[in-house]
């Protein structure tokens, strides 16, 4: 072999590699001119709920006049012009999702109520997307150490107050789910997606917190395991960040919206976008 042939061979391997690693780390650089733009949408579960500890109240998506209603929600996000559309599917799963967004785009598949089908899907095939990305982490940890409810019902103050919390939760998901169920969806995104609501949404976790006695805290624990997994999901969407001139659309749970807006500002990554930008009416 030719000194020229080999030294393009190594030139070759070299850029292969750089690939490889780029796939991991992500291309981000918080020192860059030109940042790729990240905008996070909280939505609520249009479909199953999920392990969300109260469940809400949802209207059916599927009926005719909501259908309209989505389809004026995907005209005001795309004028974020997003490149990327992420949603919340385990990142195992990305190869099945995509299978399914392949066979919607060739008419052989029926959206289902979710919300990756009504607004990523939907959102991705009028924008000529290739194909949808998934970046969820969401593996739970069930020993004793992070099981705050198990703790809890072995101690009666403690237990006692957990249903509180459950309580004054559940009165302000019943509270906000009727009024949901009057809004338009555009309306409803704009409300579920208020700063001050994420605030609040949040603010229970500290109350699990509070969970534990002595050297025992279940409640620390899970609330640990929760800002791990938002970091992860995060981390997730930074490997697929290939280009500054990334616009990456983020469909999420709205209990999400918080951490996962905190922490990529915090990261100096991306330039973060509110969605209010673009759904508020002129």
């Amino acid at each position: 072999m030719k000194l020229r042939e080999k030294f393009c061979l190594v030139v070759c391997f070299l850029f292969c590699q750089v690939l490889i690693v780029n796939a991991q780390i992500g291309i981000v650089d918080r020192d860059a001119k030109i940042k790729p733009a990240l905008m996070i949408l909280g939505s609520q579960h249009l479909g199953a709920q999920g392990n969300n500890i109260v469940k809400a109240k949802v209207f059916d998506v599927l009926a005719p006049e909501r259908q309209k209603q989505i389809a004026a929600l995907i005209e005001k996000l795309k004028k974020f012009k997003p490149t990327k559309i992420v949603v919340e599917i385990d990142t195992e799963d990305e190869a099945k999702a995509n299978e399914l967004y392949d066979k919607y785009l060739a008419g052989n598949y029926q959206l289902t109520k979710n919300e990756t089908n009504q607004i990523g899907f939907r959102l991705a095939k009028e924008l000529g997307h290739k194909k949808i990305y998934c970046v969820d982490w969401g593996v739970p940890d069930y020993s004793d150490a992070y099981n705050y409810e198990k703790f809890a019902a072995k101690d009666a103050e403690q237990n006692k107050f957990l249903k509180d919390v459950y309580q004054d939760l559940k009165k302000r998901v019943d509270a906000e789910s009727g009024k949901l169920l009057n809004l338009s969806i555009l309306d409803q995104y704009i409300l579920l997606n208020q700063p001050a609501r994420s605030e609040r949404d949040h603010a229970v976790y500290f109350d699990l917190m509070r969970i534990g006695r002595g050297a025992d805290y279940p409640g620390a624990n899970y609330v640990s395991w929760w800002y791990g997994r938002n970091m992860k999901i995060l981390t997730n969407i930074i490997r697929l960040t290939d280009s500054p001139n990334d616009r990456i659309l983020v469909i999420y749970g709205v209990g999400h919206v918080k951490l996962l807006n905190q922490f990529a500002r915090e990261s100096g990554f991306y330039n973060v976008e509110s969605p209010l930008k673009y759904l508020q009416k002129k």
